[in-house]
């Protein structure tokens, strides 16, 4: 080294030293002299010494730590639940049943099942921020932390649907028809057979027993002259209502005990016309209900509705006779059906 550059050399690693770069060692009693330099004055200036290995974890940390750290899948890898930590023992198996290996004089290795326990983790009000999983019996079930609570199927602004039904001699009868998730009421197919019951037959009490009646059960009712509709007609009278919100209903004809076998007999048919509302523009509705029978009757006031096997799609049927005369149907009708219709006239 030229002794030109020495007054330099000796004032970079001096300020080094005083910012902290690295360490400076302790200055010996008696230097060493280096070598090419012999006995110069500089060479006590130079007794410097590189940074230790306990001195490289000051190296470690980032400038940049989003760049220089170490990936997301590593850190998992190396850390406590890491697959790294897998092969150390004890080792976690998930297998049914747990086992461990034997073995015999002059036999090869067995595996030897033992009961399985279950898995568990940390015990309620346990501190640890990270579980640690330990094999023990299944703990019992404490009441104190067990309850139980009925979840509110509508929510606070939703109401039940309902709807209002008259028949013959005045009697009215309003009642939610639907939950406002879409569920039939409570006692709503008790009420509706009740409104469907034949003309001039007593009105039971409501709600209807439990069970039918041994006289009743025999002609297929669950009282006397009353029949439990098909639940399906609940859904047809709702759609109804639906379409045509705040206007009663009014039953002409339900349950028909001599309806020989028709679907009034089964209890699966009603003939109804709604207030204030066309018969045209509720059989328009009708016949957009799937597996549902639609008749129009030109000269009556009513439609008939009823309830089919599933794939029937959409029967229709216009039947022109006049109140009182026997059933005569035709093929089409304006405004109602083009044609096709007397595909369907069963006289239901």
């Amino acid at each position: 080294m030229k002794p030109a550059l020495l007054p330099a050399l000796a004032l970079a690693l001096g300020c080094a030293a005083t910012a902290g770069a690295f360490p400076i060692a302790p200055r010996p009693q008696k230097p060493a002299a280096l070598p090419g330099l012999g006995d110069s004055p500089w060479a006590g200036l130079l007794e410097v010494r590189l940074p230790s290995q306990t001195d490289l974890a000051l190296l470690q940390r980032f400038e940049q730590p989003r760049i220089e750290r170490q990936g997301e899948w590593r850190a998992f890898y190396q850390g406590r639940f890491g697959p790294a930590t897998w092969t150390a023992p004890p080792m976690l198996s998930w297998t049914l049943s747990a086992w461990q290996p034997t073995k015999r004089e002059g036999s090869a290795l067995e595996l030897v099942m033992i009961p399985a326990r279950e898995i568990v983790g940390p015990e309620l009000g346990s501190a640890e921020l990270l579980p640690s999983w330990r094999l023990e019996a299944p703990p019992r079930v404490d009441a104190a932390f067990v309850s139980a609570s009925r979840t509110p199927r509508c929510q606070p602004w939703q109401r039940p649907y309902s709807v209002t039904l008259a028949r013959y001699g005045g009697e009215r009868d309003t009642f939610e028809l639907l939950e406002c998730d879409g569920s039939v009421a409570l006692d709503a197919l008790d009420r509706l057979s009740v409104a469907a019951r034949p003309a001039g037959a007593d009105r039971p009490d409501l709600p209807l027993p439990l069970e039918p009646m041994a006289e009743s059960e025999a002609l297929g009712e669950w009282v006397p002259n009353v029949r439990l509709l098909d639940p399906r007609l609940l859904w047809v009278v709702a759609r109804i209502s639906e379409a045509f919100p705040a206007r009663p209903i009014y039953l002409i004809s339900g349950y028909r005990r001599d309806g020989h076998d028709s679907l009034h007999k089964k209890g699966r048919a009603l003939d109804l016309f709604v207030m204030g509302v066309s018969n045209e523009a509720v059989m328009k509705l009708c016949r957009t209900l799937k597996d549902v029978g639609c008749g129009f009757y030109p000269h009556n006031k009513f439609i008939h509705v009823d309830v089919r096997p599933p794939g029937t799609g959409h029967a229709v049927w216009v039947d022109v006779s006049e109140p009182g005369q026997p059933s005569r149907y035709v093929d089409s009708w304006p405004g109602i059906v083009e044609s096709g219709a007397l595909s369907w006239g069963n006289g239901e």
